[in-house]
């Protein structure tokens, strides 16, 4: 049986592929070759991760006694879907953004392997050979071995999948032929047997301050390191990944770059033929039913809306329109909906890791369950739109978007194939159980509208993509905020588990933990309990919005939050702190945005970046300070303080000239001091005493409640976060 990628070594798929078509000779040579191959990946009597040029040579020229230059090429074959964000999201409605997520799941989790067996299965000896080519295949991104002759017919025929099944998404596939050695040390000059260029040409060459600059963005690190960690850390596997990588970009904005000009699928739509109601860009196919509306659709769009009724196990409602649009659904497509949909992965969780969760247990105690899970999960089914979900929150759904930081540094210097799986393989394991443990935690079954004759509950959530660190969530408005949160904290924590698990694996030395990095938030959180060192972060974009707010709408708005919470990550990362971030926006009315986040904010905040002298926000927020937010929120509300003392302070606050910040804190200090003391008390425990008597900047004045300094003259404040946020947090902490 094919192995799990953590447990692959690749040795016998490397040999398989250096060995394709050689000659007697060569093939006669296997089991001397294959001890050279071990010693490359990193297995036994490996080689040394930092040779000078003399051992590098000497593990060349033992290569060359086995294994001649022409002879020593092997391919690696990259790639995967892009504009993957205008595939999706295409179509307005829930239905067809499901179906098409589930649809690229689909063609890079399967289709893609069964293109890998079919088409070396006779070239390699076996099926179990192609299999273990595979190095990474999931969450959108592919990577695996090939034979040298067979690379670029390889990266073709993955192009051609993608088209094939979805007839719209675009793909780029490239590849790249690398000797043996190069598998192990990166790119390698090699001239008759010997390397023109290594350390000492490197360390030469870094003395030119010409040329340093250039060698720096290349062999990146910290300034503390030395030239020899920068150079060798770069001269690894993961260099070739980085290669592959710029490959594939170039293959995107050049079609006819790196291989055969890359075909863009295209529909023509002439004047006399029907739209499609669902991309509004492509000729109508056929005529079906969509929830309870009749809908044209075009052959792309009725794709989509298979694939999707396939994640949600309605198999039995596809037969009409598959006999319609003429397209035969592919067997497996069926089986993997029935065993590796969203749906099915998260029955699973609530049958072993969550069986103690808030959801299981909530779902044990529903009516005719028996206090029995399989009984129970039988009468719950999955939204269909996102209205079911906004009726679980008094009309408002949250998006969380997010995606991990520094991901392409850390794959950059991986060492070996099998690091590569194994990394992979965890950020994506890590990123489906923390997105599982944390809906676990805070949603719980509603009941199905009362017209609704499937099923007599419905979890009011959806997952639409988990793939390697990067995840798009829908859930209940009020439960948006801490679902996030509880993402968050399991992921950083746990990745940095796996990763020090992971032999070999060269990760961040002087890292910050959660409390070593200074923090805008001086109370106790879940964050600063735990106090792991976060060595990948994850960062998000959290948005709150009317459930008949169009997605395509918020899809953009809520990548905008997670660039900005990408820059406040980024800007720590520079003092050591590889935490993520989080920016977040309530929005009770579509009129709130007309363009971005960032003018809005800017006209309706003061909010100027760097440069703001009074920001009436602190957002975007590191984790903990998010979690103190939130804490701050709860406290607040438990307490009972007026809310119409908190929007007046809010108007005052408004209402200041220019940079002045002393008028609202004496309104501030002088309200605090006239409201009952319980009031008072909370306002100083919970906003005071956390937020404001504190600060990291030297030589700026703090106990200006409520504003914080911010720059080197600047004043920010967390108040206006507060009261946004304060109907979507609710009164106490659920889970």
């Amino acid at each position: 049986m094919p192995l799990h990628e953590a447990e692959k070594t690749f040795t016998e798929a490397v040999v398989a592929c250096l060995l394709h078509k050689a000659p007697p000779e060569l093939i006669a040579q296997k089991e001397a070759l294959t001890e050279h191959v071990q010693r490359v990946l990193g297995e036994g009597n490996k080689l040394p991760d930092q040779p000078d040029r003399a051992q590098l040579e000497a593990a060349l020229h033992a290569i060359r006694q086995v294994l001649p230059a022409e002879a020593d090429r092997i391919a690696l074959v990259a790639g995967g879907a892009t504009k993957i964000k205008g595939y999706v999201f295409e179509a307005p409605k829930l239905p067809e953004i499901r179906g098409a997520s589930a649809l690229l799941d689909w063609v890079n989790d399967v289709a893609l392997r069964g293109l890998w067996r079919d088409s070396l299965s006779e070239a390699l000896g076996s099926q179990d050979l192609a299999e273990e080519c595979i190095i990474y295949a999931s969450g959108g991104g592919f990577l695996a071995f090939a034979p040298a002759a067979l690379g670029e017919e390889l990266a073709a025929a993955a192009e051609r999948c993608y088209t094939e099944h979805t007839l719209t998404a675009n793909s780029v596939f490239v590849t790249g032929t690398f000797n043996l050695l190069e598998l192990r040390y990166g790119r390698l000059s090699i001239q008759d047997s010997t390397l023109p260029f290594w350390i000492d040409e490197f360390k030469a060459k870094w003395g030119k301050p010409e040329l340093r600059a250039v060698l720096a963005s290349y062999y990146y690190g910290d300034e503390a390191e030395t030239l020899e960690e920068r150079f060798y850390r770069r001269k690894t596997f993961g260099e070739l990944v980085t290669l592959l990588a710029t490959m594939a970009n170039q293959r995107r904005d050049e079609r006819a770059s790196h291989g055969d000009t890359r075909s863009v699928p295209r529909y023509e739509l002439i004047p006399w033929a029907e739209k499609c109601e669902s991309s509004d860009v492509r000729p109508v196919a056929v005529t079906t039913l969509v929830g309870t509306d009749r809908r044209a659709l075009s052959e792309a769009s009725g794709r989509k809306l298979i694939a999707g009724r396939i994640a949600k196990g309605n198999v039995y409602r596809i037969t009409d329109l598959e006999r319609d649009l003429g397209w035969q659904v592919p067997n497996d497509l069926i089986s993997w909906g029935r065993q590796m949909s969203w749906e099915r992965r998260w029955e699973a969780f609530l049958h072993r890791e969550g069986a103690d969760t808030f959801c299981a247990q909530r779902t044990l105690e529903l009516p005719g369950s028996g206090q029995k899970l399989d009984v129970a999960l039988k009468s719950i089914r999955p939204a269909k739109d996102v209205h079911e979900i906004g009726a679980a929150s008094s009309g408002y759904m949250g998006i969380i978007y997010a995606d991990g930081n520094n991901v392409g540094r850390l794959i950059a210097t991986l060492a070996t194939p099998k690091q590569y799986a194994q990394v992979s393989l965890a950020l994506s394991d890590v990123a489906r159980l923390a997105v599982f443990q944390a809906l676990a935690s805070y949603i719980e079954p509603i009941t199905s509208p009362p017209d609704d004759n499937e099923r007599p509950f419905l979890y009011p959530f959806e997952i639409l993509a988990i793939g390697g660190d990067d995840l798009f969530v829908i859930a209940p408005g009020d439960k948006t905020l801490d679902i996030a949160d509880s993402i968050a904290r399991y992921f950083e924590a746990e990745i940095e588990k796996r990763l020090r698990s992971i032999d070999g694996l060269k990760l961040p030395a002087n890292a910050l933990s959660i409390s070593g990095h200074t923090q805008r938030f001086t109370g106790a959180t879940e964050f600063q309990k735990q106090n792991y060192i976060p060595l990948i972060g994850l960062s998000a974009g959290v948005l709150v919005a009317q459930e008949n707010a169009p997605i395509f709408f918020l899809r953009d708005l809520v990548d905008e939050l997670l660039k900005n919470a990408k820059g406040l990550a980024k800007d720590n990362v520079k003092h050591g702190f590889y935490g993520g971030a989080v920016d977040f926006m309530v929005m009770k009315s579509i009129t709130m945005v007309t363009d971005k986040i960032k003018s809005f904010r800017r006209q309706a905040l003061g909010d100027d970046g760097g440069d703001s002298k009074r920001r009436l926000t602190a957002r975007p927020y590191t984790w903990h300070e998010f979690a103190g937010l939130l804490q701050t929120v709860r406290e607040i509300k438990n307490a009972h303080v007026p809310r119409s003392q908190l929007y007046r302070l809010r108007r005052a606050l408004d209402a200041e000239p220019g940079s002045a910040v002393t008028p609202s804190v004496m309104e501030y200090l002088y309200t605090r001091t006239r409201l009952r003391q319980e009031y008072g008390d909370a306002l100083l425990n919970h906003i005071e005493q956390p937020w404001c008597w504190e600060t990291p900047l030297t030589g700026r004045a703090t106990k200006l409640p409520p504003w914080m300094p911010v720059g080197k003259a600047g004043w920010e404040t967390m108040w206006a976060d507060m009261l946004e946020a304060y109907e979507m947090v609710p009164d106490e902490v659920q889970a």
